[in-house]
């Protein structure tokens, strides 16, 4: 891993920050939630108001650290990685737009799964219908208005994805989600699309849910007042799930870079 990180441009907080982000490229390719060369995960580089994203034409398998592109608020590269490649206009439009307006969310996922898809274009909002849905609210909604490449959209999506919802449906189009880590936005999303595959497994994108079926808003604050207390401290909701993952490609030889918050070697009793 340190040789790794050696090779990765910027400050150690950028480097760290690019081996989070690739991790979560391989991530959500082993997930099969990458759509050919679509969809786009973003983090802001610390302490600065830049953020990193893919060069467009890669797979998310081959994505690196040193691959990710990284531009400002106005879509001026400022770092255009290691390779030929550039960013796309809509990943910078929709990503920009919410980096800019929510300070609180350093990372953002957006993908095109069919699940995804199939509710965002027949259900009007999501219903707690399992376990998965707890986590999720308040979810926000933005219409669609065509492929996104016009700077005038921005002021829309801000207006429509405002604190503290964390989850956004892109009507017609795909999911969003943001966290102040990159593991939190993955575990997030991770929720939404099964909730979404739920609804399309269960028949719930052309029918109502049943009301016996739906979770209650008590069960809900409930169950997510005592788990986050229990299994969460600040700034740590993902992490666990995040680097269990991250530790399988490791394993099989991937070497990351990705800096565990715990001494894996030790957990593992080596």
């Amino acid at each position: 891993k340190q040789w790794y990180q050696r090779r990765v441009r910027g400050s150690a907080a950028e480097c760290a920050a690019r081996c989070r982000l690739a991790t979560a490229y391989h991530l959500v390719s082993r997930q099969r939630w990458d759509e050919l060369i679509y969809g786009h995960l973003t983090l802001r580089v610390p302490g600065t108001e830049h953020f990193l994203i893919n060069p467009f034409g890669m797979p998310y398998s081959l994505i690196t650290a040193r691959s990710l592109v990284k531009v400002d608020l106005e879509g001026n590269v400022i770092d255009p990685g290691c390779t030929q490649f550039t960013f796309q206009r809509t990943g910078y439009v929709i990503h920009s737009a919410i980096h800019e307006t929510r300070r609180d969310l350093n990372a953002l996922i957006h993908i095109h799964t069919a699940p995804g898809m199939a509710v965002a274009s027949s259900v009007e909002r999501l219903q707690p219908v399992c376990q998965h849905s707890v986590f999720l609210e308040p979810i926000s909604y933005h219409p669609y208005r065509g492929i996104v490449v016009d700077d005038s959209e921005r002021e829309e999506l801000a207006a429509n994805f405002q604190p503290p919802s964390k989850c956004l449906v892109m009507r017609n189009h795909g999911l969003l989600t943001g966290g102040g880590s990159i593991e939190e936005a993955f575990l997030l999303m991770y929720y939404l699309h099964a909730v979404c595959k739920v609804y399309v497994d269960a028949g719930y994108t052309h029918r109502e849910v049943p009301g016996r079926f739906l979770v209650s808003k008590e069960v809900i604050e409930r169950s997510v007042r005592d788990t986050v207390a229990r299994n969460f401290a600040e700034g740590t909701f993902g992490v666990l799930d995040f680097q269990a993952m991250a530790l399988e490609l490791d394993r099989e030889g991937m070497c990351t870079g990705y800096p565990y918050r715990d001494d894996i070697e030790t957990l593992l009793g080596r």
